[in-house]
C-alpha cells in the first residue's frame, strides 16, 4: 500500500519556483521513509536517487495520468495536490475513497485569485499547505476562507555551500545578480526596472555590471531595452546555466523587484552565499528578506528607491557583510532540511 500518493503537474521537466518546492517536498518524503507514489502530468523524466518513491510520468496525457490516479487510490492514506489546478481529481479522489486524507499545496500566482465554487467549498476540509504568510494572505482574501486548516511549510535549500568554484565575474566591476524565468506572462519579476534604472547607476556606480540568469519568450524584448538605451557594456544576459552556484557566490549584490514571488526561492539561494540582497516590499519574498535586516526593500518599479537602495550597497561595504551574514544565520535557522521534515512529518502524522 502506497502511504503517499503526491499528485503534481511537473517537477524535473520544467523550472521553477514551484518545480522546486516539488523537489524540496519530494526530498524530504523520502527522507522521512514514506512510501511514496509520484504521479506528474506532464513530466517525461524524474530522479532515480530516491529509494522509497515510484514515479508515474504521463508527458501531458491527462487521462491517463487521472486513470492512474484512481487506480492507486484504494492503496493510498494521503493523497497531496501539489496544484491547485489538480483540485477537481483531489474531490473525485474524496468521493471513491472517503477515508483518504487530502492535502492542498499553494504556491503563488494559482491561487491568488477566486476559486471555483466547489472547490472553495472542498478546501475547507482539507488541509492546506501555504509557501508563505502573503500566499495564505491573497487565498484567504479572494476565497473568504479563515478557517484554521492553512499551515506555513516554505521549502528547505541545502545550507552547505560548496566553495571550490572560480569567480565567472570580472572582479573591477561592481557586480549585481538577477535569477528568473524571462517569460512575457512573468514580466512582474522586475527585471526591465532593474535595466531602466540602470543610466541613474552608472552615473553613480561606473563600473557596475548586471548579469541576467534565466531564460524565456521575454528574453528578446529586454534585449531591446538594452540596446535602446545603449546599455550593453553594462547587463549580460546569461541564458540557462547548468551551474548557478559561482553567479551566487561572487556576485557583490542579488537582487529580484519582483511583485509576484510566491516565496522566491532564489533569494535564499543568494543568501546561503552571504550576499545581500533587494526586494520589492509585496510578494512571499517579504519572509525571506527582511527590510534593513537581510536585505532592502523597495516599492514594485519605483526607479529612484531601486536606485538608492543599489547606491547604499555600493557605498557601503560593512552594510553588505551585515545584511549577507544576517541573511546566512535567517536561511540556516529556518529554511534546513531538518526543519522542514519536522513540520512535514507533523502535518502529515498529527494533523
Amino acid at each position: 500500500m502506497n502511504k503517499v500518493c503526491y499528485l503534481n503537474l511537473a517537477t524535473y521537466s520544467t523550472v521553477g519556483g514551484i518545480e522546486n518546492y516539488n523537489k524540496s517536498f519530494l526530498e524530504a518524503l523520502d527522507s522521512l521513509q514514506e512510501d511514496v507514489l509520484s504521479i506528474s502530468v506532464y513530466d517525461k523524466t524524474s530522479k532515480d536517487e530516491f529509494k522509497n518513491i515510484e514515479f508515474k510520468n504521463f508527458e501531458g496525457k491527462k487521462i491517463r495520468a487521472s486513470i492512474c490516479v484512481f487506480r492507486n487510490i484504494y492503496k493510498t492514506k494521503k493523497l497531496i495536490i501539489a496544484h491547485a489546478n489538480l483540485l477537481s481529481l483531489g474531490i473525485l479522489a474524496k468521493i471513491f475513497n472517503p477515508k483518504i486524507k487530502i492535502y492542498l499545496c499553494i504556491y503563488g500566482v494559482e491561487v491568488w485569485k477566486k476559486l471555483p465554487f466547489i472547490h472553495r467549498i472542498f478546501v475547507r476540509h482539507i488541509c492546506v499547505l501555504s509557501i508563505s504568510s502573503h500566499t495564505t494572505d491573497l487565498f484567504q482574501k479572494y476565497n473568504k476562507l479563515y478557517n484554521n486548516n492553512i499551515y506555513y511549510l516554505p521549502p528547505f535549500i541545502k545550507i552547505e555551500a560548496e566553495n571550490n568554484f572560480r569567480n565567472i565575474y570580472d572582479e573591477k566591476r561592481f557586480n549585481i545578480l538577477s535569477v528568473s524565468r524571462l517569460d512575457s506572462v512573468d514580466n512582474y519579476k522586475g527585471i526591465d526596472s532593474m535595466i531602466n534604472t540602470i543610466p541613474f547607476l552608472i552615473k553613480k556606480i561606473p563600473n557596475l555590471k548586471y548579469t541576467i540568469v534565466g531564460q524565456g519568450d521575454d528574453k528578446d524584448r529586454l534585449e531591446d531595452i538594452v540596446r535602446i538605451l545603449g546599455l550593453e557594456n553594462y547587463v549580460e544576459f546569461k541564458g540557462f546555466v547548468e551551474l548557478i552556484e559561482p553567479y551566487y557566490k561572487y556576485c557583490d549584490v542579488f537582487a529580484l523587484p519582483s511583485k509576484g514571488e510566491g516565496f522566491g526561492i532564489v533569494f535564499i539561494e543568494a543568501m546561503k552565499y552571504h550576499k545581500p540582497c533587494i526586494a520589492c516590499d509585496e510578494g512571499g519574498q517579504i519572509d525571506i528578506v527582511i527590510n534593513n535586516r537581510t536585505g532592502l526593500l523597495c516599492k514594485y518599479d519605483d526607479l529612484f528607491c531601486l536606485s538608492e537602495k543599489i547606491s547604499q550597497l555600493y557605498l557601503d561595504k560593512s552594510l553588505r557583510m551585515t545584511l549577507g551574514l544576517n541573511g546566512y544565520n535567517h536561511v540556516t535557522k529556518n529554511y534546513n532540511l531538518e526543519t522542514y521534515k519536522e513540520k512535514l512529518k507533523f502535518l502529515l502524522d498529527d494533523i
